[in-house]
């Protein structure tokens, strides 16, 4: 990653960022670009703080408030993460005079914090929806919906001339090792212990106690 940082400061626009753009944005079509801008959204303002307070909110009020408060902290990381690199990259965004750009946007390119946002939030909600909840329709939707937004997203910064190829290819990255270092941490410090593992000490404890004769309350 700090090899690709170093390639798009000193090549700020090249052909693997250009083309790719170009091969997207000749998908002429309104619904096309309807959906595109729909799925970038969630991730401006204010629909991102809308965003991030109803899923804190739902996560915490299904599986408790220290899940809740600990998808707000994630969160709060990667977008802090995203600002400094941006900062240090200091990357501009893609010119309308090499691709379309439907929605300009101010400030640096390198890392897209639409991606950065979108793999760490509704990653850590995908992951809490397959590792938490019970199997139903609303875990089905639930799933599709998170994964569907993390997928589509990348292509959507592109196909509105928000982003390059790479600033994409980064943000991908970059929130992928936030979101496993903090699954990691949620893991280790934060998730219920399974009922396997509890069933496990507590027999553990008893084997020992008939083995020393030992009372175990």
């Amino acid at each position: 990653m700090s090899l690709l940082a170093y390639l798009v400061d000193q090549f700020p626009v090249s052909p693997f960022d250009l083309a790719p753009t170009r091969a997207l944005q000749a998908i002429s079509n309104t619904r096309f670009l309807q959906f595109m801008v729909l799925v970038s959204l969630l991730g401006s303002m204010p629909w991102s703080a809308i965003t991030v307070a109803v899923g804190v909110l739902l996560v915490s009020v299904l599986l408790g408030w220290k899940d809740g408060g600990y998808l707000l902290l994630l969160t709060a990381v990667q977008a802090v993460a995203n600002q400094l690199i941006k900062r240090a990259v200091g990357r501009p965004r893609p010119l309308s005079t090499l691709v379309d750009v439907f929605m300009p946007v101010a400030g640096n390119s390198f890392p897209s914090g639409h991606v950065m946002f979108y793999t760490v939030f509704f990653g850590f909600l995908l992951f809490l929806d397959l590792t938490r909840l019970p199997r139903s329709l609303w875990r089905a939707v639930a799933v599709i919906l998170t994964g569907s937004l993390i997928v589509s997203v990348g292509p959507s910064r592109m196909y509105l001339g928000a982003h390059w190829l790479s600033d994409v290819i980064a943000a991908y990255l970059f929130g992928i090792i936030i979101l496993a270092f903090g699954i990691e941490f949620y893991l280790r410090d934060f998730a219920p212990r399974a009922p396997m593992q509890q069933e496990g000490l507590v027999g553990a404890h008893d084997h020992a106690g008939e083995n020393t004769g030992a009372h175990i309350p």
